[in-house]
């Protein structure tokens, strides 16, 4: 595992971003599973913002209105993690200032971040909050993104939908050469694994490793997912021709060998293969209607290449309609 991206202390806490909102419960909720998991605190933080309006009197309000406000979110969460997992150490911490740089500077000492897809300040429905994307883009070690639920928003569920019946991704049969049918990613069923998108760069991705240990640790089905096509805006004529299985056969060996390391080196993880033709981030979109937990490099190589948040990552977290595990890209 790449330990450049993981905090080393034992017992360093799962950070999660509160703001008195539903879906920042949903957040909560799934921070308690993973310390729990791991055996560590949650330290819960609510940043409250800092006005300058030229009014010292107004200005001082203000700052006590939205402290007192942060302060009861965070009695408010305190209260809930205790009744729902007594067993965790619960740490509150109030910040000031810009929410996303409190969260960036306190996920230092964090093994994971939690966060809400979308806060209360984000007004764009079924898209990636701001705090949050820029969580994601800086954060020092992984991030789970947490969309809201059906019952308070089915925005997400809807645009991940949607996008499986307007795409043509389909997975690769494993009997290809005898004619199998390939089935379209829309109705791949990833229930009860830990999905992760593979690259050229295999095991030296740290989404790979990350992934490996979170399905070994939540007795998850590890799915190693690999996307091929042809670039888009070509000809449909040259796709049809690409989409052919010998021309990324190389592709699909590698793929197989990794699944084979894995299984040998992990003999208590189940691992599988799907590999698809398409585009990566529509596949992983699709991926995450099922799946527990959808891992991404923050940026990759080959099918999966991106910025600093990229381009496959960003796709996924915007339009995901269940958790979505961002990993530190080496730097």
């Amino acid at each position: 595992m790449n330990n450049d991206v993981l905090n080393t202390s034992s017992n360093a806490p799962v950070l999660v971003g509160i703001d008195g909102s539903e879906i920042a419960l949903r957040a909560l909720d799934r921070a308690l599973t993973e310390a729990a998991a791991r055996k560590v605190p949650v330290r819960l933080l609510c940043a409250f913002p800092v006005a300058v309006v030229g009014d010292p009197g107004l200005e001082q309000r203000f700052h006590d209105a939205v402290k007192a406000e942060s302060e009861s979110h965070l009695e408010a969460a305190g209260e809930y993690a205790r009744s729902h997992a007594p067993d965790v150490e619960i740490r509150k911490v109030l910040g000031e200032g810009d929410a996303a740089r409190a969260v960036l500077h306190a996920a230092k000492d964090a093994c994971l971040v939690v966060m809400g897809k979308r806060g209360k300040g984000d007004a764009l429905r079924g898209r990636l909050g701001s705090v949050s994307a820029a969580v994601a883009a800086h954060s020092p070690v992984p991030v789970i993104v947490v969309p809201p639920g059906t019952h308070e928003d089915d925005s997400d569920a809807e645009i991940a939908r949607e996008e499986g019946r307007d795409g043509k991704d389909v997975r690769v049969s494993d009997d290809e050469a005898q004619g199998g049918t390939r089935t379209p990613a829309s109705e791949m069923d990833f229930s009860g694994s830990v999905v992760v998108g593979v690259d050229g760069a295999g095991e030296k991705n740290p989404a790979v490793a990350h992934a490996i240990q979170y399905a070994l640790s939540h007795d998850a089905t590890l799915s190693l997912v690999s996307v091929n096509g042809a670039l888009s805006g070509t000809p449909e004529w040259f796709q049809d021709q690409y989409n052919q299985t010998y021309y990324f056969q190389e592709s699909l060996e590698r793929l197989s060998e990794l699944a084979r390391t894995i299984a040998e080196r992990e003999p208590r993880l189940r691992v599988t293969q799907h590999a698809f033709l398409g585009r990566p981030g529509r596949v992983l979109v699709q991926a995450t209607r099922t799946a527990d937990l959808v891992v991404v490099g923050s940026r990759g190589i080959g099918g999966f290449t991106g910025l600093l948040l990229g381009s496959v990552s960003q796709a996924v977290l915007s339009s995901a309609a269940g958790p979505v595990m961002v990993v530190p890209s080496g730097r």
